[in-house]
């Protein structure tokens, strides 16, 4: 049982390791690093979504949040506004710039993904996802304290 669990945390380690050398090397001459790509991505997505929100959804302290998207204000690609209705809340937005990063962030993601998943069949990838998404939630549950029966 003990080589089995050792087996997936090193699989899983191999994995984030090996994603975040392959996406540096593609956006070397952007200078965003793969820290910042799912900030970019989730704008994309929910453009104007507080910090705090963001901080929640990656399970991250408020700390990493601010420097990331500090960075990406650096850069061009975001700015900030306080919301209008509770000044305390800070919203973030794409630029133009941060917008112009949107195809090759697409790319490096879905290229990534060809790679990871080359010769699983359609239904190998679909089971793929739907066991990460338990093992996902799995996680999730377990920081948080709670069963997972």
């Amino acid at each position: 049982m003990a080589d089995r669990q050792e087996s997936l945390a090193k699989a899983i380690a191999i994995i984030h390791r090996s994603e975040s050398t392959f996406k540096n090397k593609k956006l070397l001459k952007t200078g965003l690093n793969i820290g910042q790509l799912r900030y970019l991505w989730t704008l994309y997505k929910e453009d104007g979504i507080s910090q705090e929100s963001m901080a929640k959804r990656f399970m991250v302290d408020k700390a990493s949040v601010t420097r990331h998207i500090k960075r990406l204000e650096e850069l061009g690609m975001i700015r900030r506004e306080i919301d209008v209705k509770d000044r305390r809340i800070q919203r973030i937005f794409v630029t133009e710039k941060g917008f112009m990063m949107r195809e090759l962030i697409e790319e490096t993601t879905a290229d990534w993904s060809t790679m990871l998943t080359a010769g699983f069949s359609e239904a190998e990838q679909d089971s793929l996802f739907q066991l990460l998404g338990r093992l996902s939630d799995n996680a999730i549950i377990a920081v948080e304290g709670g069963d997972m029966a």
